[in-house]
C-alpha cells in the first residue's frame, strides 16, 4: 500500500463513495421516515403550524425548508443530493485532519466505511448527517483551540456545539465534551493545567450560551419554539413506554449495543489470528481452511446475521472505533488526546436515542478512521518479531537444574488484518447494496418510477410503484397543492408527492402517539371549516410493506403506529362525520365526507 499515490487513492476511494451513493439515492423509495421529514420541510419555512414534529430538530428542518424552496423541483432526489453534499464535506474534512496524525490510508478506508453505511439510509439530509458535519468540526476546533491555547477557536467550539442542540435536541449531551480540555495534556505543571483547561471550558460554554440563546430566539423569531415545547412535552410519553419509539430502558439498550461491540470486535481479532495461523500450516487444504474460517467469522457476523437496521455491521464499526482507538492511548499526549476525544465521541452521541447508536450512527464518523489507524499500527509490530521464554524444571530423578529455552515467532498479523478488514469492507457494500432498510431487496431491481413530479429520478420494486400510482392518480381528481389532506396513519409521504398540508398539521400520527394525538385531532376538527379529504392505509408500510390488513383499525390492541385510542378516534371521525369510500386499491381507501 505504500506504493499507492496518496492524494490518487483519496480521489479514487471519495469519489466512489460519491458514486455509490447517488446511485442508493436513485434506487429507494420510503414512505414513513423520509416521507416525514419531507413533508415538515415542505411547510416549515412557510407555514410552520403544518410542521408540527420539527420540535426535535428544529434547525435541520428550517436548513431543509430552505433548501427546498431554493430547488423545489428538485423533489425527494434533489434533497438526497443535498444531504450527499453535507456527507462528502464531512469526509473531506476529517480526512485532512486526521490524516496530519494517523495513517492516511486507514483514515480514508474508515471514511469509505463510514460513507457506505450512511448511503443504505434514503434521507441523507437530515439530523444524523447534519450532526455529524456539525459535531465533527465543533470537536476538532475545540481540540485545536486547546493545543494551541486559542480562546477564539474554543469560543468557535461552544458556538457549533449551541447550534448543534436544535439539529437534534439530544445532542444536549454535548456538554459532556467540555471534559476535552482536561483530557488533553499540555506541558506544565498540574495545577496550572487545571487553572488552564477550566478556562478553555468557561470560554467554550460562553460560546454555547451564546448560540443556545441567539439560535432559541430565532425559533421564537419563526413562531418554532411551540414545537419544541411540544416535543419536550412529549418526551414524558417515550420515558413511560406509551409511544412509538418508546424504549423500556434507553440505559439497558446503551449497555446492551455495547457488549454487542465487544462481541463483534472480540470475533474480528479471532478471525485475524485464525486467519495468521495459515502462516504456520502451509499444506493447502488447512490453509483454505483457516482462510474460510476467518472469512465465515466476519461475514456471519456482519452481514448474515445483521438485522435490516444493520445492527452488527455498526456493532464491529463501534467496536473498532472504540478497542482500536485505546491503541493510542500509550502513544503520546497529542493522539492520547485525539483518541480519547473519538471514544468519548462514539460513546456520548448515541444518547437520547431509543436505539442507541442503531438509529443515531454519528459517533463512529470521528473513531473509527482512528481505531482502523490503531489496528494496522499494532498488527505491523508483528512483523519480524520473536517471543522468547525459558522454563525451568526439576527433574525428581536428576540433582542438577535444566533450562529449556523456548522460542516462538509471532506470526505477520499484518496481512491477515488486511483480508478480514476487506471482508468487513464488502460485507458492509452488500447489507447497504442487498439488505436496505426501507425499501429492502436488491437495489438494481428497483426499476419502477413513482408517478410524481416530486418523485423524479426515484425507483422502486414493481410491487410498491402498483400502490402508489394509482392513489396519487385517483387523489388528483380530489385535492390540489395547498389543500388539507388526512393521510392516516402512516404514510407522510403522500403529503409531499401531493404537496397538501396535513390535517391538524402531523404528517405522522405515531411521533404525537396516543391521547396526545387525540387531543390534538379534535382541537383541529373543532376549528375546521372544511372537512378534509381522507385516506385510509389499511396495511404496514415500514420496512417491508405488508399485505392489506382488513383488520390493520383493531380497537383492541394497539397497532405498530396507533394506539387504541388513536384507532378509535379515527373511526369515530369517519362515522361522525359521515364519511363514504370512493375509491380502494385494498392497500389504501379514499373517503370523502357527505357533503362533498
Amino acid at each position: 500500500m505504500k506504493y499507492v499515490n496518496e492524494t490518487l487513492l483519496a480521489i479514487i476511494t471519495i469519489g466512489f463513495s460519491i458514486f455509490f451513493q447517488v446511485h442508493c439515492a436513485i434506487h429507494g423509495f420510503d414512505l414513513t421516515d423520509e416521507g416525514y421529514l419531507m413533508s415538515i420541510y415542505q411547510w416549515f419555512g412557510t407555514d410552520v403550524q403544518y410542521a408540527q414534529g420539527a420540535g426535535g430538530y428544529p434547525l435541520t428542518c428550517y436548513l431543509g425548508s430552505l433548501l427546498n424552496s431554493v430547488f423545489p423541483e428538485g423533489g425527494i432526489l434533489g434533497m438526497r443530493l443535498w444531504g450527499i453534499l453535507v456527507v462528502v464535506v464531512t469526509q473531506l474534512i476529517l480526512y485532512f485532519y486526521l490524516r496530519r496524525y494517523f495513517n492516511p490510508k486507514m483514515v480514508l478506508l474508515g471514511l469509505l466505511i463510514q460513507a457506505i453505511f450512511v448511503s443504505g439510509d434514503p434521507k441523507p439530509f437530515g439530523y444524523n448527517t447534519l450532526t455529524a458535519l456539525m459535531t465533527s468540526v465543533a470537536m476538532i476546533t475545540l481540540i485545536e483551540g486547546t493545543l494551541h491555547d486559542n480562546k477564539l477557536q474554543l469560543f468557535i467550539a461552544g458556538l457549533l456545539f449551541g447550534g448543534c442542540v436544535f439539529f437534534r435536541i439530544p445532542n444536549i449531551t454535548c456538554l459532556s465534551f467540555l471534559i476535552v480540555p482536561y483530557i488533553l495534556d499540555f506541558k506544565g505543571r498540574r495545577d496550572r493545567q487545571l487553572r488552564k483547561s477550566t478556562v478553555f471550558v468557561t470560554t467554550t460554554l460562553f460560546g454555547f450560551v451564546v448560540s443556545f440563546t441567539a439560535t432559541w430566539a430565532f425559533l421564537v423569531h419563526i413562531g418554532a419554539d411551540v414545537l419544541v415545547t411540544d416535543l419536550i412535552a412529549s418526551i414524558g410519553d417515550t420515558l413511560n413506554g406509551t409511544s412509538t419509539h418508546a424504549s423500556s430502558s434507553l440505559v439497558s439498550k446503551y449497555i446492551s449495543n455495547l457488549l454487542l461491540s465487544i462481541q463483534t470486535f472480540t470475533i474480528f481479532i479471532l478471525a485475524i489470528v485464525i486467519c495468521s495461523l495459515t502462516q504456520r500450516f502451509r499444506h493447502p487444504l488447512v490453509f483454505l481452511l483457516l482462510l474460510f474460517v476467518s472469512f465465515q467469522l466476519v461475514y456471519r457476523n456482519t452481514y448474515m446475521s445483521s438485522s435490516m437496521l444493520g445492527d452488527t455491521v455498526l456493532a464491529m464499526m463501534n467496536g473498532i472505533g472504540l478497542f482500536g482507538s485505546c491503541y493510542f492511548l500509550t502513544q503520546g499526549n497529542v493522539y492520547r488526546g485525539i483518541a480519547m476525544s473519538a471514544m468519548l465521541f462514539s460513546l456520548v452521541i448515541p444518547l437520547g436515542s431509543d436505539g442507541g447508536y442503531q438509529t443515531m450512527w454519528v459517533g463512529t464518523w470521528f473513531s473509527l478512521p482512528i481505531g482502523l489507524a490503531g489496528l494496522y499500527d499494532l498488527t505491523g509490530k508483528s512483523v519480524g518479531k520473536r517471543w522468547t521464554a525459558n522454563c525451568v524444571v526439576f527433574p525428581t530423578n536428576m540433582p542438577d537444574r535444566e533450562r529449556f529455552h523456548f522460542v516462538f515467532d509471532v506470526p505477520n498479523m499484518r496481512l491477515p488484518f488486511y483480508f478480514c478488514l476487506v471482508i468487513f469492507v464488502l460485507a458492509t457494500f452488500v447489507k447497504i447494496e442487498r439488505k436496505p432498510y426501507y425499501d429492502p431487496g436488491n437495489r438494481l431491481d428497483k426499476t419502477y418510477t413513482i408517478e410524481s413530479p416530486m418523485a423524479k429520478g426515484i425507483y422502486t420494486v414493481e410491487s410498491r410503484a402498483k400502490v402508489i400510482n394509482p392513489l396519487l392518480k385517483e387523489l388528483n381528481n380530489h385535492v390540489a397543492k395547498g389543500d388539507t389532506l388526512l393521510v392516516y396513519d402512516s404514510s407522510p409521504l403522500i403529503y409531499y408527492l401531493t404537496q397538501t398540508k396535513p390535517f391538524a398539521g402531523i404528517s405522522w400520527p405515531c411521533v404525537f402517539y396516543g391521547q396526545q394525538y387525540v387531543d390534538k385531532f379534535k382541537a383541529a376538527e373543532a376549528r375546521t371549516e372544511h372537512l378534509p379529504i381522507l385516506v385510509l392505509q389499511n396495511f404496514y408500510s415500514s420496512n417491508e410493506w405488508s399485505e392489506p390488513k382488513y383488520d390493520y383499525y383493531n380497537l383492541k390492541a394497539d397497532g405498530s403506529f396507533s394506539s387504541k385510542e388513536m384507532s378509535q378516534n379515527i373511526m369515530d371521525f369517519i362515522e361522525r362525520n359521515h364519511y363514504r369510500r370512493v375509491w380502494t386499491n385494498e392497500y389504501y381507501d379514499i373517503l370523502v365526507p357527505k357533503d362533498k
